[in-house]
């Protein structure tokens, strides 16, 4: 009795625990194979006894599985018919429901965070020819809480409208194909009519999710085609209700995504001779997998293209289409094949002219550079691709240098249009890819770092398909929008950020600045500071028009800045060891035989902190103006000025905390505070300068595997886990050591000790 109430309780606490990832995967291909199995039934005319009663069971076991509740409506239920033809349809038609319910189950587990369980479901879902099925599933493998978002639910939900949308089509040429071939009866034409109905029916909870508001159109009825199916009189029937179809099936492409597409297919056809190139040597002679691969993936993505552009092109563009489009198609495949079989460059080279003489000179299409952020995305992306490729071509050739050049080019490209956009989304993924094209981490080196040892091929392909895959994650996750709250916090992380590092400094040495007579000193360093700030604001109003197209030398440019900053910073350094053990002003007064002297040292000396307040502040300005940019891009306006705002208002309230709590120290503590202060920051510079300078390719970089730095500790730091960013910066220190002993010992030497008044003088506090 009570073995078997706790097998009755057993029993009862299963039926209440969802299915795990295998039976659901189990069940589902099961149905799919039960419901094949009975359509080759079906199309030999005979319907075994039992074949009712197992598709009846099999869609009970995948409804078990199943959480959303549209879902539960769409299984079938009744396989109940009267004749072949009607349960050729019902089955055609279950085919479909099939994939509306994984599609449904994506996005349920979507939203709920089991991502584990979305993943599941969308590997389940029937993609047409040709189809990318990459940026849905890195989007379900970004965090937890981005991948929740409603932003990746509808880039879900549009990659599935899409997705049926061109399988729809997909079926009727496939249908139209098999009656011109005479290769087909009733039961399989009312099969593969029912199927492409149901597939382009979408449930209201799909179309909603992916931004289409209107109600799904109502399906016309299906044509009453009659044998014999290859006739005119069928295939005109077939064509004029595939129109009818064709009008109730959703179209997700604006204008211009239109462009954005066409634009991709002519630049894959131009970058595929490239690829094949570089990873190819004679005929079927495969040097370099990455690049062969990336050939093959193009010719892919643009077969793709044409699919998902051809009703807009035959609404559109109606001549061209029906003069060219077969054609198109047709050469299309004739390049993967030749592809496929490793066919000479020249023949690769001959095929990709002739489709883009159709598309340029019959289609009417260019490769013209466009503005939008989702056209500049991926276009940049394919500009990385290009690069990337081209250099481990290069490397493989022995061309060490030439593969560093375009190592540089694909970070550059990388870095202006990508990195920016994915920083307020996901800091960690950016940070990421950002050192796969130049440290690496860990056991997966950077391609810098391999480059700069010329290492293996083995190792340097491994490297460059990292980066790869961390850029199409990137791209992956810019397709989901982001919130005017996501950007506001951002532009006030960023305001925040940037601006304590120049805050600080300036802030501290004006505090350390004693009353009337280091006014004029004050008034250089607030001057620099208050210049860097017109500077910055110019700079950001150059950044649409001439600053974009300096782009790619971007990270240069701030390599100048910062190593002016840090000179300077020297400088101030030095000027704050002799102030604080040589009491200029005093030494002066005793000294009037030395007036000229002085006053051309003080000329230089404020020339000095009127640098200090200007490079500190436009070093921080200067990449903040880049932010800013890539945040309009990302957003409206409003939200970045209100994170500037609030960003700036923080920075001030930083500045006047430390100025008044300063002003009440007495000066010898004070500068001791500013100095302090200076040397940290300088420090920080010195690491970030020599992170700069690897990057552009001024040093060299020798990472440290087995040393992890947490992504902070080079942002507020300056340290960066190689051997030249952790040993460098602490030479700053090293300089500071010897100018304290320096100054010390020589003022002591040199000017006599201060006397009693001035003693007192010193250690009162101070008005400012």
């Amino acid at each position: 009795m009570k073995n078997t109430t706790l097998i009755a309780l057993a029993l009862g606490l299963l039926a209440f625990c969802p299915r795990t990832r295998a039976d659901m995967t189990d069940d589902f291909h099961g149905l799919q194979q039960r419901t094949e199995d009975a359509l080759l039934d079906v199309y030999e005319g005979k319907v075994p006894d039992e074949t009712v009663e197992e598709l009846t069971q099999a869609w009970k076991a995948v409804d078990a599985s199943l959480d959303n509740a549209a879902a539960h409506g769409l299984v079938v239920r009744d396989f109940t018919h009267t004749s072949i033809e009607e349960l050729a349809a019902k089955l055609g038609a279950s085919r479909s429901l099939l994939q509306h319910i994984a599609a449904l189950e994506v996005l349920e587990n979507q939203r709920a965070g089991r991502l584990d369980r979305a993943q599941a479901w969308r590997v389940m879902i029937t993609l047409p020819q040709f189809a990318n099925a990459d940026d849905g599933g890195l989007l379900l493998h970004q965090p937890p809480e981005q991948a929740r978002e409603a932003g990746a639910t509808e880039v879900l939900a549009k990659e599935y409208v899409a997705w049926q949308v061109a399988r729809t089509r997909q079926l009727l040429d496939r249908l139209e194909r098999a009656m011109a071939n005479d290769d087909v009866n009733e039961a399989f034409v009312r099969a593969n009519l029912a199927e492409a109905v149901t597939l382009g029916k979408f449930p209201p909870s799909i179309r909603q999710a992916a931004g289409l508001k209107d109600v799904n159109p109502e399906s016309p009825a299906l044509p009453a085609l009659v044998a014999p199916y290859q006739s005119e009189t069928a295939t005109a029937q077939l064509d004029a209700w595939r129109e009818k179809l064709e009008a109730t099936l959703p179209n997700l492409l604006k204008p211009e995504d239109v462009t954005r597409l066409q634009r991709l297919l002519v630049r894959f056809i131009d970058v595929v001779p490239k690829e094949y190139h570089n990873g190819v040597e004679g005929q079927g002679n495969v040097v370099i997998p990455l690049e062969y691969q990336e050939a093959v993936q193009f010719t892919q993505q643009a077969q793709g293209l044409v699919t998902e552009l051809s009703p807009i092109w035959r609404r559109d563009l109606a001549e061209p289409y029906n003069a060219h489009h077969a054609e198109l198609t047709q050469k299309l495949a004739t390049l993967a094949k030749q592809i496929d079989h490793v066919e000479e460059l020249a023949v690769i080279e001959s095929t990709c002219k002739e489709i883009a003489g159709i598309l340029e000179g019959q289609f009417g299409l260019s490769p013209r550079r466009a503005g939008d952020k989702s056209q500049v995305v991926e276009e940049t992306a394919l500009d990385v691709r290009d690069a990337l490729n081209n250099s481990l071509a290069a490397a493989q050739a022995g061309h060490w240098q030439e593969a560093e050049s375009l190592r540089l080019d694909a970070y550059t490209s990388f870095d202006s249009e990508i990195e920016v956009r994915v920083l307020p989304r996901n800091p960690s993924l950016a940070n990421r890819t950002e050192r796969s094209f130049i440290d690496g981490a860990g056991d997966e080196p950077g391609i810098k770092a391999l480059i700069d040892r010329a290492a293996p091929m083995e190792e340097l392909t491994a490297a460059y398909d990292r980066a790869l895959k961390n850029m199409d994650e990137c791209v992956a996750v810019l397709k989901v929008s982001i919130s005017p709250a996501t950007v506001g916090f951002t532009a006030f992380t960023i305001i925040a950020r940037e601006g304590l590092e120049a805050i600080i400094v300036v802030a501290a040495l004006l505090a350390g600045m004693r009353g009337e007579e280091q006014r004029g000193t004050r008034r250089w360093v607030s001057s620099g500071a208050w210049l860097a700030i017109v500077a910055s604001a110019i700079t950001f109003w150059l950044s649409k028009t001439l600053i974009q197209s300096l782009s790619r030398y971007g990270e240069k440019l701030e390599a100048v800045v910062s190593i002016l900053a840090v000179i300077i910073l020297l400088m101030v350094t030095n000027w704050v060891f002799h102030k604080f053990y040589w009491v200029g002003w005093n030494a002066k007064l005793r000294s009037l035989s030395k007036a000229s002297q002085n006053a051309v040292a003080d000329r230089w000396e404020w020339l000095a902190l009127m640098g200090v307040g200007f490079l500190t502040v436009y070093r921080e300005g200067f990449e903040t103006t880049l932010f800013m940019q890539s945040l309009l891009l990302e957003g409206s306006h409003w939200p970045v000025f209100i994170g500037v705002a609030a960003g700036a208002a923080f920075i001030t309230a930083i500045g006047l905390a430390i100025f008044k709590f300063g002003g009440k120290l007495p000066y010898r503590k004070l500068l001791v505070v500013t100095g302090v202060l200076v040397v940290s920051i300088m420090v920080t510079f010195f690491g970030s300068t020599v992170r700069l300078f690897q990057t552009v390719g001024w040093l060299p970089i020798h990472p440290i595997s087995w040393l992890t730095v947490p992504p902070w500790a080079g942002l507020w730091l300056g340290l960066y886990p190689s051997w030249e960013g952790i040993l460098i910066p602490p030479l700053a220190l090293v300089y500071v050591g010897g100018a304290w002993l320096w100054v010390k010992f020589t003022s002591q030497s040199a000017v006599p000790p201060p006397s009693v008044q001035e003693k007192e003088k010193l250690t009162q506090p101070v008005t400012v």
